[in-house]
This record gives structure tokens, sequence and C-alpha cells, in this order.
């Protein structure tokens, strides 16, 4: 069975707000920013950018490629695949919105673009951190709210 488009919408409602949260969160930290009105642009343009990832990049069947041929019959949603699915969504979609973030980020600030690479090198480990934590987190918990996790022994495609 395949999952609804309600439940796809549903759990990327549930993984992405959570996620784009703690990334904005920890980039202010990061940055020693207050939390303003430009933080709740920073949230909303983040959250547009990872739908926008999440469109485009098939994590899933690249994870659950990569799951199939180390896990072989194995359910998805288990500690090893589940474990293997955080570090391929880290490293995807992690590297992509520090840099479109950061970019923007800079362009909204009015800061040189010069100090483009120091501020994706400086915020970019914290946020593998940080988006590895919450994935381990809210995939599982984002997928048990869809009823998605009902699904994790079949096809989960898009």
């Amino acid at each position: 069975m395949k999952p609804t488009r309600k439940m796809i919408l549903a759990q990327n409602l549930f993984f992405n707000c959570p996620f784009v949260l703690v990334m904005v969160a920890v980039t202010n930290v990061i940055n020693s920013q207050s939390f303003g009105p430009e933080t709740i642009g920073m949230i909303i343009i983040g959250f547009v950018v990872m739908e926008l990832l999440g469109l485009v990049i098939p994590v899933k069947k690249i994870s659950g490629f990569l799951g199939e041929k180390l896990f072989h019959g194995k359910n998805p949603m288990a500690f090893p695949q589940l474990f293997l699915m955080a570090v391929v969504m880290t490293i995807i979609f992690t590297s992509l919105m520090t840099l479109i973030m950061t970019f923007i980020g800079m362009k909204l600030d009015g800061a040189p673009m010069t100090q483009f690479w120091v501020g994706v090198t400086r915020s970019f480990p914290w946020l593998c951190l940080a988006s590895y934590c919450s994935v381990l987190v809210f995939l599982p918990l984002s997928m048990k709210l869809s009823g998605m996790d009902k699904l994790a022994g079949g096809n989960l495609q898009k």
C-alpha cells in the first residue's frame, strides 16, 4: 500500500516544522542573535526551502536503496535503517540548507558576501549535529503522527 497524499502532507508538516525551528534556533545561538521578527521570517523561508528541497530530492529513495542493500529484508523504520536514513537526510538537507539559508541570511542582514564561507564553515558542524538529532527524533514521530509508520514495512516511496 502506498501512502496517501494526506499522509505525505501530514508527515512533511510534522517533520519539516520542528526541523526548521531547530535549525533556525541553532543558527541564532551560533551567531549570538536574538529571537525577533527576522527569526520568524527565517523560519518561514526555511520551511519553504525545506519543502522545495523535499520535492526535488528523493531522500527516501536514496536511503531506502542504501538500506535495502545494507539491511536486506529489514523494516525501514527499524534502528539500523533509521540511523542510515538520518545520516543521509542530515548530509543532504543540512548541506543544502546551510548554503541556502546562510546566503539568504547574509543578504537580509546586509553582511558582506566575502564572509559567506566563514559563516557556512562556522555553522555547519553544529547544524549537522542538531540536524542528525532532529531527524532521529522527528522522523519517527512524524511517521507515527501521519500514520505512515503502519506502511513502514511496505513501499514508502512518493
